[in-house]
């Protein structure tokens, strides 16, 4: 994870909580392309928050 973290920094993403217990991390991707995300090794999968109404 702290990797990945590192990795994240590099290409300029400040906004990252890391959720070590569950494996997850939550980042404000900002302009970002999702793809360069998942170039990052040991990104296993990147979703986008969506709003959910029950």
């Amino acid at each position: 994870m702290d990797l990945v973290v590192k990795e994240l920094k590099k290409i300029g993403v400040n906004d990252i909580e890391a959720l070590d217990s569950i494996g997850v991390i939550v980042i404000v991707p900002g302009n970002h392309k999702i793809a360069d995300i998942k170039k990052i090794d040991g990104v296993l999968s990147v979703e986008e928050e969506r709003d959910i109404s029950i």
